[in-house]
Formats: C-alpha cells, structure tokens, sequence
C-alpha cells in the first residue's frame, strides 16, 4: 500500500512537470526580425559582412531571449529602391515589428518612408550615416555615427595640423544621400577650423581621364573621398598609374580588407577617420573577434562589428520589453556597453562615439591620432 501511494505521488509529480513544461513551450512567443540590405549587388561586402555580425549575435544566445524565440529574416534589396519598398512592405504584411537595415542611407531613406508610418515598427542600422536623418522623432536609431559637422570636428583639426588646405572632394553619387552628404558637413566643419571650402565636388563615375585633367589643374594637397572600396580602390589606382601622388582621405565605408585587396600598392599613406576602433585591444572586442574569425575564418570589419554591437542590444532590450516597445526603450535607457566603447543614444536615435585616425602602412591599418 505504501509502495502505491509513493508511486502515485511520483506520478502526479511527474505530471505537473509535464503540464508545468507544455505551458512554458505555449508561453514562449515567436519573435521575427526583419533584416534589409544589399546582399548580392555592388554594395554587398558591407551587406554580407553585418548579416555575418547579426547571425554571430544571435547564434550566442541560441535565438532565445528571455520568453522569445526569434527568427531572423534576410532579404536583400539589390540596392535597389522598388526591391526594397517590397521587401519592406512584405515585412509589414508579415507583422514583423523590428527591422535591422540598411546597408547604404539612400536605402534607408527608402525603408523610412515606409516604417515612419507604423508607429509600432522599429529599424536600426550599422552603417546608415546620412545627416539627413538627424535630430528627427521617427522610428530609426543607428549605431554608426551621423555625417553632422561636429562628427568632422577630430578630422579638421588634423587637417589644419598637417596644413592641408586645398582639398578635392569626389563621392558616390549611387548613394549621395551618405556621400554627398558627408563632403558637405566635413566641409562645414573644415570651414569652422580654417575658413576653407572645398575645391570641388566631383563623382565616381566621370571619365577618369577628365577627373585626371582636373585634379592636376586644380592642384590639389589632399583628396578627400566618399564610396565603397571597390571604386575607391580603382580611383586611386588610375590617378597613382597618371602620376598624381597627392594625399587621400577616404570615408569609413572603404575602410575594408577589400580595400586593400583592390588598391593594392596604390593604398600606402591613405587617412581614414572613424568611429571605431579595429585595433583595439578591449576584451569584448578581441573575444568578439576571435568569435568572428572561428565561425567565418574572416577578419570582421567594422560594419561586421557594428551589427555585432546593434544585435547585442535588440538582445538586451527584448529581454525586458515586447517587440513593439524597443524604441520607448532605448529612449529611457540609453546607455550601452560596446565592444569598445559605450555607445550613447540621444533622443533622435543618433549615438555619440569616439573618433580615431589611421593611415594605411605597409598593407596595415595603423592608428596614428
């Protein structure tokens, strides 16, 4: 009789454990993130490189936060406008609340106007750089930071340090919403420090012989440019194959290993000013690296880091809000730890961050301020 009463009791146990676990398994909710962003086009370095940062992110925490399952969701837009409007509204369809793009700003602007009209949507980028964004109540923050004058402020002074004060702009006009907009406010800051403008502005995609002709006659002691790696690469290649051995600048989007790989020889001496710091020695960022390297047997750039660091966060918020509630989150704690430094969002989503000078020696990208 006793033995039967302790089976019973063993057996009702044995049943809240299994009603106590069927219960926990329909607790947990689906949670879909949308990511958008150049895949397979011209731009998809960068796209593929913050998918891998997103995907190691995820990966770490096993795709469960807290009470959520989630489910990443990757679309590429092509880099072009109506692929994108599509993707975007299909994540709406699919009532998909979060949303991690673009790779360029002129995407992004595409995705924004969209996302801008539901108020329960949230997008986050790593490589979005665009001024235009700035200082606006809408329903994008970004981890990379904005093309505002001030962001330039670091960069000008070195410029008037080095006395470089003829300076040739030329950008991308594929995606002038970042580039354009980054000669423009780098100007602004310069003009503050020196009282200088720009010679010009130019484009990537002019004859090169003209740009050639041009930059001879204008005579410059620095240019200063804004596209991928790729055209950045072959620009510099053509002017070092005519002659012209001036000093280059280049944004922080060319900052890649495919940089390298593409100019070859022709990278010696090129600046880059940047909100990251790829040689830094922090513990999280040399753990998220040798993470990075096992999983892909890839370097990660710093757009690789970038998604790492914004991934991390939609983590540490979900694990305190729903999906619907990220921004008035981030609003009220905006505060986080990166892999290198605290990344600090204001109240428009912008995020302040320090800046770091490096110039390319010997093949290597070598801090110098």
């Amino acid at each position: 009789m006793q033995q039967m009463i302790k089976f019973m009791v063993a057996f009702f146990l044995f049943l809240i454990l299994i009603i106590y676990y069927l219960y926990s398994v329909n607790k947990m909710q689906n949670i879909k993130i949308g990511f958008v962003g150049s895949l397979t086009s011209k731009y998809s370095v960068l796209g593929n490189a913050m998918m891998n940062g997103v995907l190691l992110a995820f990966d770490e925490v096993d795709y469960k936060v807290g009470n959520k399952n989630i489910e990443l969701i990757f679309k590429d837009d092509k880099n072009d406008p109506n692929i994108n409007k599509q993707i975007i509204n299909d994540f709406i369809e699919n009532d998909i609340k979060i949303v991690i793009g673009n790779v360029t700003s002129t995407m992004s602007k595409v995705s924004m106007s969209i996302i801008n009209k539901h108020k329960d949507m949230f997008m986050i980028s790593a490589a979005s750089a665009s001024n235009e964004f700035t200082g606006k109540d809408d329903q994008f923050f970004r981890v990379h930071v904005a093309n505002n004058p001030s962001r330039f402020d670091s960069f000008s002074e070195f410029i008037k340090e080095k006395k470089y004060d003829k300076i040739y702009g030329i950008y991308d006009p594929k995606n002038k919403t970042y580039t354009k907009d980054y000669l423009i406010n780098f100007e602004k800051s310069l003009f503050s420090k020196t009282g200088k403008k720009l010679l010009t502005y130019n484009t990537t995609d002019v004859n090169f012989d003209e740009l050639v002709k041009d930059i001879k006659n204008k005579n410059p002691n620095l240019i200063l440019m804004c596209a991928n790696s790729i055209d950045s690469a072959k620009v510099i290649q053509y002017l070092r194959l005519n002659q012209i051995k001036t000093k280059v600048a280049l944004a922080e989007w060319a900052m890649t290993k495919s940089f390298l790989e593409n100019a070859g020889k022709s990278s010696e001496g090129v600046l880059f000013n940047i909100d990251f710091n790829p040689k830094s020695k922090k513990t999280n960022y040399l753990k998220f690296v040798k993470a990075y390297k096992d999983k892909y047997n890839l370097e990660p750039s710093i757009y690789a880091s970038k998604a790492y660091e914004l991934a991390q966060i939609l983590i540490e918020v979900l694990k305190e809000v729903e999906e619907d509630k990220v921004k008035e989150y981030l609003l009220k704690n905006k505060k986080f730890e990166g892999l290198i430094d605290d990344i600090i969002f204001d109240d428009y989503g912008d995020v302040v961050r320090n800046y770091y000078t490096f110039e390319i020696k010997n093949g290597e990208f070598v801090i110098i301020k």
